[in-house]
C-alpha cells in the first residue's frame, strides 16, 4: 500500500501520462505521426510509473525501458489486465529506438496502433491511480 506521499508520485505520473496522450491525440488528428508516436510511448511510460507506483510505493527508473513491461505486470500480479498491459507497454517501448532515433518518418499506419496502446494503458492508470481499483 502507497503512502500519501507515494501516491501524490503516482497522481503526477499519471498526471504526465494524460498530457502526453492529449498530445499524442492531437499530433495523430493533425497528420503529425512521428511526434503522435513519440508521446504515445512516453504516455505508456508515464502510464506505467503511474500504476506500479499506486500498486507498490515505488516505480524504477532505470535507462533499460525492456523491464518496464515486467515491473508492469508484476505490480499488475493476478488482476485481468496484466497481461494485455504488459503487451501493451512491451510494444510501445520496443519502438522507442525507431521512432525516436530512426532516420524514417513513422507513418499512421505504425503511430495510431501505439496512441491505442497508449490509451489503454492511461485508461487502466486512471482506474487504479483514481478510481482505487
Amino acid at each position: 500500500m502507497a503512502t500519501s506521499e507515494q501516491h501524490n508520485h503516482a497522481r503526477n505520473f499519471l498526471k504526465k501520462a494524460e498530457e502526453y496522450l492529449a498530445s499524442a491525440e492531437d499530433n495523430v488528428a493533425a497528420e503529425r505521426h512521428t511526434p503522435a508516436a513519440g508521446d504515445a510511448i512516453h504516455a505508456g511510460i508515464s502510464a506505467k510509473d503511474a500504476i506500479v507506483t499506486a500498486l507498490t510505493g515505488t516505480t524504477s527508473k532505470g535507462k533499460d525501458h525492456a523491464t518496464a513491461a515486467r515491473e508492469l505486470r508484476q505490480a499488475l500480479g493476478q488482476r485481468p489486465q496484466a497481461a494485455t498491459a504488459e503487451k501493451a507497454l512491451r510494444e510501445l517501448v520496443s519502438a522507442k529506438g525507431e521512432v525516436e532515433y530512426g532516420v524514417a518518418l513513422i507513418t499512421s499506419s505504425k503511430a495510431e496502433p501505439l496512441v491505442r496502446r497508449a490509451q489503454s494503458l492511461v485508461a487502466l492508470a486512471v482506474q487504479i491511480v483514481r478510481l482505487g481499483s
